[in-house]
Parts: structure tokens; sequence; C-alpha cells
């Protein structure tokens, strides 16, 4: 069963870089083209954010991304900010990355996300002729090993455009061998039937189905054995982010994942409003809790705000 996060995993440890050398970065990372698709887990091309990586520092990262102008999921109309998903894909292909590229983790090799947390604090650019989509991280990993191999890795993550820092971030993941995750999910156990289409352009209600689509290009970009970990946070977001106000500025969420969320099985989103004012979610099947967390704003309560998410915002 995956860790559960620490109390603070939905706060940033404070600036890795500064304003400055975040934009100086920007001109030393190439984005020319992007990097091969196996190394992020794509299929498609057309799906690769990532374009360099650059070490800083044995345990110290950073990486150019290429936001797209269009894209059906992330940026569907190019007047309009990007969605919040895009930087949560960014982040998971550019932590995939640094795991192959600067860790030595083998090609083949599977990523099982605990938790991810991150906080909004700027919509980020809109790619297009008067503004560029590229997007620095710049990421501290803490990396676990066993018997000399990388077994897993911690990652606090800063992403800039150019010298405006648009987010930052936590993510905790395991990475296992083939053979190991063949016996964390076995070929019957993991059998999927496909679901069918349930799309809705709707938020889901306080308790709703997860909208599934064993065809969508993006979630489904190649064959998996369970539902992409990506569509749960999608459906976290797309439940509770309505119910804080479609522009509240800084925002954010921690969601941890508690097991695999089966393919054919009905995902219930459920959303509650706790003390805080942040929005609880649980992502549940039949035989319980595949995700948690909850989904805050900021904006209104500034005493509520991590003193680090404050300083980001100011950055």
């Amino acid at each position: 069963m995956p860790a559960s996060p620490a109390p603070d995993a939905g706060r940033p440890r404070g600036g890795l870089v500064s304003a400055d050398d975040a934009a100086a970065l920007a001109g030393l990372l190439s984005t020319w083209r992007t990097v091969d698709r196996r190394l992020v887990h794509k299929a498609a091309l057309a799906e690769v954010l990532i374009t360099d990586l650059r070490p800083l520092a044995d345990d110290l990262v950073a990486l150019a991304a290429q936001w797209p102008r269009r894209h059906p999921l992330f940026q569907p109309e190019p007047d309009r900010d990007p969605d919040p998903l895009l930087f949560v894909e960014t982040l998971r292909q550019g932590g995939i990355y640094l795991s192959h590229e600067h860790l030595g983790v083998p090609l083949g090799s599977h990523f099982v996300f605990e938790s991810i947390s991150a906080e909004y604090l700027h919509p980020g650019p809109r790619p297009g002729p008067d503004q560029d989509g590229t997007v620095v991280l710049v990421v501290r990993i803490d990396a676990g090993r066993r018997a000399g191999a990388v077994a897993g890795a911690s990652l606090d993550i800063e992403a800039w455009s150019g010298a405006v820092r648009i987010a930052t971030a936590r993510a905790a993941y395991r990475c296992l061998p083939p053979e190991v995750y063949a016996r964390v999910r076995p070929p019957a156990a993991a059998a999927p039937a496909i679901p069918l289409p349930r799309t809705s352009a709707e938020p889901p209600d306080p308790a709703a189905l997860l909208p599934v689509d064993s065809r969508h290009p993006t979630f489904f970009d190649h064959a998996v054995d369970h539902l992409p970990g990506m569509l749960l946070i999608d459906g976290a977001l797309r439940a509770a982010r309505p119910l804080l106000g479609e522009e509240a500025f800084p925002w954010g969420f921690d969601l941890r994942f508690d097991r695999f969320a089966e393919l054919g099985h009905d995902t219930t989103v459920a959303t509650r409003r706790v003390a805080d004012g942040g929005i609880e979610v649980v992502l549940a099947q039949p035989a319980g809790a595949v995700a948690r967390g909850t989904v805050r704003s900021y904006a209104d309560v500034s005493s509520s705000v991590p003193s680090a998410v404050r300083a980001a915002g100011r950055s």
C-alpha cells in the first residue's frame, strides 16, 4: 500500500532558484526538439512535452518543456489559460525523464506514483506568436535506493515561465523493475475489461461516476492495466475546483493514491467541504478508495496560505 504523504506534503520547502536564475536557465536549456518519447512513457510524439535536462547538482536538475499552442485536453482554446492538468503532466513527464536520464532507472521500469501535491500561483503561459511556451522545471531529488538501484524518489518542483514562478509541487513515486511489477500486478488480476466511453462536459456531482473513455488519446496514449493516475487527478480537480471558484489564485491540491484503480470497474467521485474551506475528494471503486485528497483556494484567506507559497507568488 502506498505510504501517506507527510503532513506538509502539500507545501513546498521554499525557493529552489531565484527568478533571475530561472530566467537564465530558460536560455541554457534546448527547446528545439522533444526528448525520446520512450523516456517519458508516451507512445505519441505529439504528447511529449519535455525537451531537455541540465544537471545543476547531484540532487538538483533543471528541465525544459514546451507547452502546446493547441491541445484537445490541455489547451483546447488558444485565448484561454492552460488546463491545470498541463502542469501535472509536465511534472509527471519530468519526473520519469530525470529518473531514466539522470538517475539511471532502466527503460521498462514501471513508475507507481504514491502522492502528488501542487500549488498554482499563476495560470501559466498561453503559447502563441507573442508568448513563448517554454516552461522550466527546477527539481530537487531525494532518491531512495535498494541494493544500489533507484527504488523511488521524492521530488520538490518549481515551474517557471521566464522569471515568473507559476507553480510548485511535490511528488513521491516508486520505480519497479518488470519482474517486480509482474508480481504486484499478475496478468490474471490485471486483465482489463475495457470500459465503454462515458463522457460529459459537466463537472461531476458531489457523488458521481468518473467519466472513462478508453479511446482518449491522452489518458490512454498507450496500453495500461489500470486507470491512469492522470485520469484520477483530472476527475478530482474537475469535481472540486468549480466549488472553489474557477478564477481563484493561488490554489492547490494534495492527493494520495491508495491502490490501483481497476479497468472495467465504476469509479465514483465524491466531494465534501471541510472546515478550512477546502474540498475533500475521494475516488472509490467497489474494493475501496483508490485516491483521496483536498483541493484548496488560498485567494481569500491569506492567513491559510503557506508562507513559502506567498513568497513564491511574489517572485
